[in-house]
């Protein structure tokens, strides 16, 4: 039972906003100065938030609320990564120093009906409470406050009977700081109510695009050549005559100098592992090549790994990887929704940076002030 609250937001003074781009690119390092030197002030109201995205092609509906930590603590909300505790540690102090979180937790659910309707509905009786265009993006980002008690109920009413539970896209630090700061308000003489919630954004499974989530790896310890020698032990190779991604799962598309092959695994590298997370194309390249091939022992912090949102183009993959010499660039299949369920609802993690979720949140648009 998913239980969500609205909260008075916490807005920016657009008339004081002259590039977009460059402010919300600033506030999470700056947020502190920019609120003491006016550049945001509180709605006049508790509301849920209608949250739309509009960009050339799409326009993306959510909803930003507030939500109980104990959706989390009692398992309500599905976490799919592990956590550091240095990035937590980071992340407590920034929070505790802004007296705010500027970035809502970015959660998802699979599609509902009803749920759909009635925030079409919102979208179509309100006017936005206030907008963003993004010029570089080419995106509208629209807010809508919803005050009206019977269509706030409403809605509450509908996530507890039908979203059980939900799925952490994005966020999982600043979740587990909201947590951490819970425990710290029981054992403190704090407010009982202050801590008790962490700012959210709710996308369904349908809003909501996973991209693939590429690599580029510098080598040196040998040469192209016996690293194609390499890599045919564990993949059928083929040249490729158009640029591409990959076109299946158990695909990738390597780029090394000028030239793009297509690897597809061999049947006994596939044979060697019996679970979903395992058969992950992102999970087979860590530890069958970035691992065994590469020598890469923790590819969150070796630098010798770049990672590449499945955003961008090929023409952008290519230009990040600069010089082209003893560089290859993996790209790779994008992790399907019914793979990223059936692996979070087992209590399984996926592997590091394997998936790029569309749309993303930016900081410092709404802001829930503690």
């Amino acid at each position: 039972m998913t239980l969500i609250k609205p909260f008075q937001a916490i807005k920016p003074e657009l008339d004081m906003i002259t590039s977009p781009e460059v402010f919300f690119g600033e506030v999470k390092k700056n947020y502190t100065e920019f609120f003491k030197g006016g550049f945001f002030s509180r709605m006049s109201s508790e509301s849920l938030y209608l949250y739309k995205i509009i960009s050339k092609n799409t326009t993306k509906t959510g909803l930003i609320c507030r939500m109980p930590v104990k959706e989390y603590t009692q398992g309500n909300v599905i976490t799919h990564e592990h956590t550091l505790a240095a990035k937590e540690q980071k992340m407590l102090l920034l929070t505790l120093e802004r007296g705010s979180m500027v970035k809502p937790i970015l959660l998802t659910y699979p599609e509902v009906k009803n749920i759909k309707e009635s925030l079409l509905q919102q979208s179509k009786k309100n006017k936005p409470s206030f907008e963003i265009r993004f010029e570089e993006e080419e995106e509208l980002h629209q807010i809508f406050a919803i005050t009206d008690g019977k269509d706030i109920l409403k809605i509450q009413q509908l996530f507890q009977k039908h979203v059980p539970k939900t799925y952490v896209a994005d966020g999982h630090h600043r979740l587990a700081t909201s947590s951490i700061l819970q425990k710290r308000t029981k054992k403190k003489n704090t407010p009982l109510d202050t801590y008790n919630y962490f700012l959210c954004s709710l996308f369904s499974t349908q809003e909501l695009e996973i991209h693939d989530y590429n690599r580029i790896v510098e080598f040196d310890n040998f040469s192209p050549m016996v690293l194609m020698a390499l890599l045919s032990r564990k993949f059928n190779v083929s040249i490729l005559k158009k640029k591409r991604k990959p076109n299946q799962k158990h695909e990738i598309v390597m780029i090394m100098g000028e030239e793009w092959f297509s690897l597809k695994w061999r049947t006994k590298i596939l044979k060697k592992y019996n679970s979903t997370v395992e058969l992950l194309d992102v999970n087979l390249l860590n530890e069958e090549v970035l691992a065994n091939i590469f020598s890469v022992e923790d590819i969150s912090t070796d630098k010798r790994v770049k990672y590449i949102e499945g955003t961008k183009n090929l023409e952008e993959v290519v230009e990040e990887m600069e010089n082209k010499a003893n560089k290859a660039a993996f790209l790779l299949p994008p992790v399907t929704w019914d793979e990223f369920i059936e692996i979070t609802n087992l209590g399984s993690n996926l592997p590091p940076k394997s998936t790029w979720f569309e749309p993303r949140m930016k900081n410092g648009i709404v802001v829930y002030g503690y």
